[in-house]
């Protein structure tokens, strides 16, 4: 009997098993054939099976090639180029910067980094000043600063932002205010003062009426220097009441859908007749070739899909832009900001309440100008494009004048003048 036991049981394959509680899932199914490397699952973290279902197996992945991972090189320029191009520069200057700084210390910036140096880069930042000349680093320079090295490594392996934003804090409290280094703001071009600066362009000569036009559309439409540049010719429709204006897309909303808002005419701004008579100028005019400015038949300007306000020359013809290879034919919102400021120097109000006036001016003022016309704020952020729950308007673009005497006055010159300044008495 133990004989015939002992031989059955030579004749077996001996296996090796755990006893499993069968209420227990099985980590592989227990039909599994025993050949392992013909039975290898591909499993990653993010695999995401139904009761029962099998994980697929290593062999049925796909056999890529070199092509699969190619593209023309015309989708590569637009991989490279995406999203705005001045965040994209500043966005790499900044990392750059940052490992350089990492370099010369002998610390390690890439593939990762750590939350040690990164703080120790923003106390640097925070002691030396901007550029080495001593100058405070403003609070948005350094939040900026942060975002953009902080994104700039993979997520799981990106430093500890929220220590560096609370060394910006008190790096606000204890040194930025106490130095007075609070953000200057641009002035309000409010109605008073646009007023006077449209009285001042010689709206004779073509450029004069381009920049009447440019002024009256960003105050009607609170735009951003870039905002106006950006205008299609096919964006703008006049009425007789007032003009449509397009706006594809805006700071505030990127991807959102574009949407036309209309600025009724007035007698102060006169809308209508200064967006006509530029497009009339505009109608005239055809691109420059190399020997000829404003060639007969040739490429007219006023086409759909051309920008609606171009650079010129001094004698009003359109710039070739061959050279402009950021912005093309499209004007720079730097070169719009320089024409603000030229103007408003010209009517004598480049400054207004001890603020300079700038492009953003066009911002501020007419929101200052509705907010003192109690329009709410809601009605606000909608025409100048701000978030529904922003308080930006209130907090930030609104520029009363309030008791302040825009006509210089000073208590002091009641003042007699002293000393050997001391007015001779009447004889």
């Amino acid at each position: 009997m133990t004989s015939t036991a002992t031989e059955a049981t030579d004749d077996l394959d001996v296996i090796d098993a755990e006893l499993v509680d069968e209420k227990q899932p099985a980590v592989l199914p227990v039909n599994a054939a025993p050949d392992h490397a013909a039975s290898a699952y591909r499993l990653t973290r993010h695999t995401v099976l139904a009761e029962g279902e099998l994980p697929p197996r290593v062999e049925e992945q796909s056999a890529f090639t070199a092509r699969d991972f190619t593209v023309p090189d015309r989708v590569k320029k637009r991989i490279d180029e995406r999203g705005a191009r001045n965040t994209k520069v500043n966005r790499t200057s900044t990392r750059v910067r940052f490992e350089s700084w990492c370099a010369a210390e002998g610390r390690v910036a890439q593939p990762t980094t750590t939350t040690a140096n990164v703080a120790a880069y923003f106390g640097y930042l925070m002691e030396t000043g901007k550029d080495q000349a001593g100058t405070k680093c403003s609070l948005d320079t350094l939040l900026a600063y942060l975002t953009r090295i902080v994104s700039g490594y993979p997520k799981g392996d990106r430093p500890d932002g929220s220590l560096v934003r609370e060394m910006i804090e008190d790096y606000r409290l204890e040194e930025y205010i106490p130095a007075g280094c609070e953000k200057e703001q641009s002035a309000g071009l409010t109605l008073r003062y646009l007023v006077k600066v449209l009285d001042g362009i010689d709206e004779g000569t073509r450029i004069g009426r381009r920049d009447a036009a440019m002024l009256v559309l960003q105050y009607g439409m609170l735009y951003r220097s870039v905002e106006v540049t950006n205008l299609l010719v096919k964006q703008i429709r006049v009425d007789t009441d007032g003009v449509w204006v397009w706006t594809a897309k805006s700071k505030t909303r990127r991807k959102g859908k574009g949407r036309w808002r209309f600025i009724r005419d007035r007698a102060d701004l006169q809308i209508v007749v200064r967006v006509r008579a530029w497009l009339a100028d505009l109608r005239e005019l055809c691109e420059p070739t190399e020997h000829d400015q404003n060639p007969t038949g040739g490429e007219p300007a006023y086409l759909p899909a051309k920008p609606l306000f171009r650079a010129l020359t001094t004698l009003g013809n359109l710039k070739r832009r061959a050279n402009a290879t950021v912005r093309g034919l499209f004007l720079t919102g730097r070169a719009v900001n320089e024409m603000v400021k030229a103007r408003a120097k010209a009517a004598g109000v480049s400054i207004i309440n001890g603020l300079k006036v700038t492009s953003h001016s066009l911002r501020a003022g007419p929101n200052t100008d509705m907010a003192e016309a109690l329009v709410p704020l809601a009605e606000r952020n909608q025409a100048g494009d701000w978030t529904s729950d922003s308080t930006l308007a209130d907090d930030v673009y609104n520029r009363p004048d309030g008791t302040i005497d825009v006509s210089k006055h000073d208590p002091l010159d009641a003042v007699p003048l002293f000393g050997a300044f001391e007015k001779e008495p009447d004889t």
